[in-house]
């Protein structure tokens, strides 16, 4: 329940029917199949799903996978370009992994949305995935621990 609230929030605040919608509108030869808000990474190499500064810079853009391309902003990958997919699920969360045959790397991760595991046209690998931490990740999360600790000593003990 809480999932699909959650998907139905991201989709309103990406305006992911109304991109749809207009794509379909401008396109009426090709057949939209699944469409989703996400953030999307490229990379030098096929590397693992981990949180990283990646992710805070990516793009965001609702990504829409037709009978002859996969859209996402800026992006355009036409699908007999691509050498290999991997969609990775995880929680309440999925990341699509696309290789090219020039060796490009895309990430897209987004809601869970059966539209991409019931299409047809990608030859998707399936797998469970997990999420891997970074270096620059991980001292974040210790430099706002230590903050939040430091807030709370302050704020509770001095007293």
């Amino acid at each position: 329940m809480f999932n699909k609230m959650l998907k139905r929030f991201v989709d309103f605040t990406y305006m992911t029917g109304r991109a749809r919608r207009i794509f379909e509108r401008n396109n009426p030869d090709e057949r939209v199949l699944a469409a989703d808000a996400s953030k999307g990474i490229i990379s030098e190499n096929n590397q693992d799903i981990k949180h990283s500064f990646d992710w805070i810079t990516s793009q965001r853009a609702v990504i829409l996978l037709t009978d002859k391309k996969i859209v996402c902003g800026k992006w355009t990958i036409l699908l007999d370009t691509i050498s290999d997919t991997q969609l990775s699920t995880f929680g309440s969360g999925q990341v699509l992994k696309i290789q090219t045959k020039d060796g490009t790397n895309y990430q897209f991760g987004m809601q869970k949305n059966p539209e991409w595991t019931s299409q047809q046209i990608l030859p998707l690998k399936l797998e469970k995935g997990q999420v891997k931490y970074s270096f620059f990740s991980i001292i974040v999360r210790l430099i706002l621990f230590g903050y939040i600790i430091y807030w709370l000593c302050n704020r509770f003990i001095s007293r």
